[in-house]
């Protein structure tokens, strides 16, 4: 099968249009002057190939208003993007479990499990202080209804001191027993 050939510049610009290329006698002439395709040197002809090579790079598409330079620059764009965008979202992902080698996270279920633990120690602290401090209130108030402000004020002092031993970062060991 031979190669097309084009003997003239209005035959090349002819194959352009019927072949989906969107460009003006003007400004296919104009490319002609500028150098953008350029006949062979031994006969002045046009071969298909070189025609299909200026179209690629100066010519744009007449279904999609680009040049296949610009579409293909704007796929690699958006590829490199994309890569772009994985690399970071790699490195935050390093990052992160980075620092939670480094203790700088804790995982939410340990976090209630902490909490849980506090307040289970709070609450067998605070009952107990009630039990050992019952005594104590009943001398404060020599069982006279009327002190009940007195014992009142005994009992919150107790119950603040348990409080403020609980806002220390301490540990505590808990172990939680089932009721049988």
């Amino acid at each position: 099968m031979t190669e097309m050939i084009f003997t003239s510049k209005i035959s090349v610009h002819r194959w352009l249009l019927e072949n989906g290329w969107q460009i003006s006698k003007t400004q296919f002439y104009d490319h002609c002057n500028e150098g953008l395709l350029r006949p062979r040197k031994s006969d002045g002809k046009y071969d298909l190939k070189t025609v299909k090579k200026y179209a690629n790079l100066h010519v744009r598409k007449l279904e999609t208003g680009q040049k296949e330079s610009d579409r293909e620059i704007q796929m690699r764009e958006e590829k490199l993007s994309i890569a772009l965008e994985r690399e970071k979202m790699g490195l935050e992902s390093d990052r992160f479990n980075l620092e939670k080698k480094k203790g700088k996270y804790v995982a939410v279920s340990d976090v209630e499990l902490m909490i849980v633990g506090r307040a289970v120690a709070f609450m067998a602290h605070l009952n107990h202080t009630v039990q050992q401090s019952v005594p104590d209130w009943i001398d404060i108030v020599n069982g006279d209804q009327s002190m009940a402000p007195q014992l009142v004020e005994a009992i919150s002092r107790s119950v603040e001191q348990r409080m403020g031993d609980f806002a220390v970062n301490a540990e505590f060991d808990v172990i939680l027993e089932a009721n049988e």
